[in-house]
């Protein structure tokens, strides 16, 4: 995990509210011209293509009320974000943009065992370039354990309490944390153990002092570090 502790990860790569849309090439490339590492999420269109997108749905970025997963890759890629010209990046379009500049953390969103996983596989065989995989989702992580176990990957924790042996069987290699529960005795119990941990979503200066005490690297957004 030390690529991914050398510098501050932003969070859906640098963005802002109104011109660099989340999760957009124009985002991730502005985090690697600031020299930042890169967070984003990918989900699965209708056609099973993995796609860099945080939401379920088209609502909050495009104004559209339809579900990702009822749409095609085709008809996805070719929306425009809010008001402006970017697009929703396949995966590969993305890794064609880093290409191995940078490190990337990808999230797998839930509900898209165990597709998602097969189809990523398929995708990063041959990227050249540092990537770890993380979720929320404990089957997304029993996949990579069982199917593929030499990536990196960890578990996003919010609000569940988590112990020793269940992080010794599903063999992670890291733990992604709310900040606002960082200083609880398990998560830092774990880290003294050696466990990697990262947290998140770092927004302002007093959260960046709690994750440089209790943390080994975090994700951020709304602050240039």
């Amino acid at each position: 995990m030390r690529d991914f502790l050398e510098r501050p990860i932003a969070h859906r790569g640098l963005h802002n509210e109104n011109q660099i849309i989340e999760n957009t090439l124009e985002a991730f490339e502005n985090a690697i011209q600031n020299d930042y590492l890169i967070e984003c999420d990918v989900v699965l269109s209708k056609d099973h293509e993995v796609l860099v997108f945080h939401d379920y749905d088209l609502k909050r970025l495009c104004n559209i009320e339809k579900n990702i997963a009822d749409i095609s890759s085709k008809e996805l890629i070719n929306i425009n974000l809010l008001n402006t010209k970017s697009k929703i990046p396949t995966l590969e379009e993305m890794f064609y943009l880093v290409n191995g500049r940078v490190p990337i953390l990808i999230e797998i969103k839930k509900n898209f065992n165990p597709f998602i996983e097969e189809r990523l596989l398929e995708l990063t065989r041959t990227y050249q370039g540092e990537i770890a995989f993380q979720s929320f989702d404990i089957k997304a992580c029993e996949w990579f354990r069982d199917n593929a176990p030499y990536y990196k990957t960890g578990l996003i924790v919010n609000d569940k309490v988590i112990d020793e042996n269940e992080i010794s069987e599903l063999n992670i290699n890291f733990i992604a944390v709310d900040v606002e529960i960082l200083m609880r005795k398990d998560i830092q119990a774990l880290r003294k153990n050696n466990l990697t941990t990262l947290t998140w979503t770092i927004d302002n200066e007093k959260k960046y002092k709690l994750s440089k005490e209790f943390a080994d690297n975090c994700i951020f957004e709304n602050l240039l570090l």
